[in-house]
């Protein structure tokens, strides 16, 4: 087991990097709907998906950028600290742009209009703030698990503060501040110059200069696991359930506001208390009930989340819903990256877990956002969002995913035991 002191840094880093992406991601699919006459910038719900498919397009680039970047020119805490200051100033101007452009939305003699323009340099904005957000989210992961020597017993503990720190962020702001303006995308810039600065001071971690190219930084020697019917079953699967998520990711905090929540943002960190829970009991379920049981449990939890959303009856919604987000996410998608992980051979285990992180967190993610939105658009009538029928459209697709996955997986590997050695991090998607 390493130091205290090393865990205690590397921790500290995770609470900081998921703080600078807690602050925004959750209020601003709901600042960017409302109206200007009420503090928003008046967004339709594809212009919303737009913003937040930022991501998932960075996602599908930045693989070919992290092999250069990391793997064979630069340290990668002074990256870390070089990408999280030029963040900060990235996140600064696009709060700055909102904040004008709330006032000039409002006053201009054509909304429509400003609304477009102002939408359009936002994707600009939020692009380049998403190859920030994806590059430094990856690059922590190559610091912990490259100054850890036991990254499978204490990498997990120490993820675990980045979903505190998510926690810690909603309920502040949320409390304390005014999630329904350009303030979150303030904050988050501030902790990026702070994430910045103490990025410079973690421990030394030298480019591998292993002589990777492009292909295999990317994922594509991982290609020939796909002559494997169970890992292309997990790959579809994934893309499938990344879809999916992106309708709770985008629209839970502005379907809460439209129930009368109490501060809705601290509300959705019952989804993250409920994680912290399972990243901590998972492995006994997986050890015990193996992968095709578990992630079968997964699945389920998305059809019963969705379906509890769309009675639109709060206290069931806060008490049992939110918390199965945490479930879903644990139950899923962390255990579909430890089955790549222990499934693939030696050799492919980085790559396969790119194919997965390019499927997921890129193609899955960008469909679930056009998705999301053109089905909230046609919820839309005159001016009022039936919010039923949109969360049984998730439902139902989780429910042709978890029929499609009970008849086609076959788990026919046992669970090796979690001290097993790997050369391969095993990859997350990040909650929301």
């Amino acid at each position: 087991m390493e130091p205290g002191p090393l865990r205690a840094r590397l921790a500290l880093m995770m609470f900081g990097q998921y703080l600078i992406l807690g602050a925004w991601a959750v209020p601003l699919a709901s600042y960017l709907l409302e109206q200007p006459s009420s503090g928003g910038l008046g967004f339709t719900p594809g212009q919303t998906s737009w913003i937040y498919s930022t991501t998932a397009i960075a996602a599908l680039l930045t693989p070919l950028i992290m092999g250069l970047l990391a793997d064979r020119l630069f340290a990668t805490q002074k990256l870390l600290g070089f990408l999280n200051i030029l963040g900060a100033g990235l996140l600064f101007l696009t709060a700055r742009y909102c904040s004008q452009q709330q006032t000039a939305i409002r006053e201009a003699v054509d909304p429509a209009v400003e609304i477009q323009r102002t939408f359009t340099l936002l994707m600009v904005f939020m692009f380049a703030n998403s190859m920030v957000l994806i590059l430094t989210l990856s690059l922590c992961n190559v610091t912990g698990f490259r100054n850890l020597r036991e990254p499978k017993k204490s990498y997990g503990l120490i993820r675990l503060y980045g979903t505190v720190a998510w926690i810690i962020i909603n309920m502040s702001i949320d409390f304390l501040g005014e999630p329904m303006s350009a303030q979150p995308l303030y904050v988050a810039a501030i902790a990026s110059m702070v994430v910045g600065l103490y990025s410079f001071t973690l421990p030394h971690t030298p480019p591998s200069r292993l002589g990777k190219g492009i292909g295999e930084a990317i994922g594509l020697p991982a290609l020939k696991m796909f002559h494997r019917p169970s890992f292309r079953i997990l790959i579809i699967c994934a893309l499938c359930m990344s879809a999916i998520q992106q309708f709770y990711g985008v629209y839970a905090n502005p379907y809460l506001r439209d129930l009368g929540a109490f501060k809705p943002m601290a509300l959705q960190t019952m989804a993250q208390a409920s994680e912290v829970v399972c990243l901590i009991f998972f492995p006994v379920v997986l050890i015990r009930y193996g992968f095709k049981v578990t992630l079968g449990i997964g699945i389920l939890g998305w059809i019963i989340r969705n379906l509890l959303f769309a009675t639109g009856w709060l206290p069931l919604i806060g008490v049992v819903g939110l918390p199965l987000q945490g479930m879903c996410f644990a139950f899923f998608f962390l255990v579909a990256n430890v089955y790549v992980d222990r499934h693939a051979p030696l050799h492919l285990r980085a790559s396969a877990q790119g194919i997965m992180t390019f499927a997921a967190a890129g193609i899955g993610t960008l469909l679930g956002n056009y998705l999301s939105g053109e089905v909230l658009e046609s919820c839309v009538s005159n001016g009022a969002i039936d919010w039923a029928w949109f969360w049984l459209v998730p439902a139902a697709g989780a429910s042709v995913v978890f029929v499609f996955f009970v008849m086609f997986f076959q788990d026919d590997h046992h669970v090796v035991p979690a001290n097993t050695k790997s050369d391969t991090p095993l990859s997350t998607v990040a909650s929301a």
